[in-house]
């Protein structure tokens, strides 16, 4: 309408000595974008942003406020006299960090020998806890998904396949429009994974 076009804005917003030029158009226009706001702002409250990842055959995710980068694997370098899970230390932007076979704290067993193309697939992930940063080795990263609380199904720790990762899981979340396919994604709780006994040699 011609009235939101020639309404005179100063850093994206309405300027008050405009208000009173506006028609009732114009003023139901603001309106509806106000509630527009309040609707996207309540979203945003409601879910919150994790980033999945395939471990395995198993689809997991990370909240994107615990991750601090997503790289391609860097040269990793052994360290005798260490836990299996744990690969090596390797430089990024400067600090050495621990790279951790995520998938063998989690449970998550390895069927087969990857491929060339999974390989070039792998990822490392780094996340960050309270007290330190550790290096995670990944098979591949999936999307970014928005996940509302009253969406997480709780894992039974009685579940024999889900037992030992239920302890560091927040629950399960579906994707809209995949319930019933039995690719739930599993919401890790960084905290909980950071502040295991394996783990906590690392802070």
């Amino acid at each position: 309408m011609d009235s939101e076009k020639n309404m005179k804005t100063q850093n994206g917003e309405i300027r008050l000595e405009d208000l009173n030029t506006l028609d009732n158009e114009a003023i139901k226009w603001i309106g509806s974008v106000e509630t527009d706001k309040a609707r996207l702002q309540e979203s945003e409250e409601e879910r919150e942003q994790y980033i999945a990842m395939l471990l395995g055959e198993k689809e997991v995710a990370f909240r994107v406020v615990d991750i601090e980068a997503i790289l391609d694997v860097p040269r990793i370098t052994p360290v005798p006299g260490v836990p299996d899970y744990v690969l090596g230390i390797c430089n990024v932007r400067g600090e050495i960090t621990s790279v951790v076979d995520v998938r063998k704290i989690l449970g998550i067993a390895v069927q087969r020998q990857k491929t060339r193309r999974e390989r070039a697939a792998e990822k490392m992930i780094i996340v960050r806890g309270e007290l330190y940063s550790v290096g995670f080795l990944v098979d591949s990263v999936l999307d970014v998904l928005r996940v509302a609380e009253r969406n997480i199904v709780k894992i039974n720790a009685a579940d024999g396949e889900l037992s030992h990762i239920s302890q560091f899981s927040r629950g399960l979340f579906t994707r809209p429009g995949e319930e019933g396919r039995e690719n739930d994604v599993i919401l890790i709780d960084t905290e909980k994974l950071l502040s295991t006994k394996e783990m906590m040699q690392f802070q």
